[in-house]
């Protein structure tokens, strides 16, 4: 019962997660085209400003909650690369590491000021990509 709780919590907290970027990749953009510079800015304003109170939260239940079950199924005793479903879990913990980089680094720039690489303008477009690999790899690894 307590894995299948963690599991529940997982799940909505990765549709919160996924739901967010793909309102920015997909959503947000046709806003801006149908209803202009300035009212998007504002939405964007306004939705940031919750955001940022949310988000950081959701990252970490995710990531904890993913940890937990990550270690269901790969430990000490049952090994790390013993079964297909072990692949694919590892492979789902790149990407993962991959998109938690990209979160830090883009909360880094943000609080410092900075100005972020050219390539990480389009992180949500990669992280949309990445979440839904994470997502079909979840349902693939225990059917492969």
């Amino acid at each position: 019962m307590e894995y299948t709780l963690v599991l529940i919590i997982h799940l909505l907290s990765a549709i919160i997660f996924i739901g967010f970027i793909f309102a920015d990749v997909i959503v947000f953009p046709a806003v801006k085209n149908k209803l202009g510079e300035e009212f998007h800015t504002k939405m964007i304003e306004a939705i940031v400003g919750r955001g940022l109170k949310i988000y950081p939260p959701i990252v970490l239940i995710l990531i904890g909650t993913g940890g937990y079950m990550f270690t269901k199924y790969i430990n000490s005793e049952v090994g790390a690369l013993n079964s297909s479903l072990q692949v694919a879990l590892l492979i789902k913990v790149f990407f993962v590491l991959l998109i938690v980089l990209g979160v830090i680094y883009t909360m880094y720039c943000k609080f410092t000021k900075k100005e972020p690489i050219a390539f990480m303008n389009y992180f949500h477009t990669y992280a949309l990509i990445l979440g839904i690999a994470i997502v079909i790899l979840a349902k693939l690894m225990f059917v492969v």
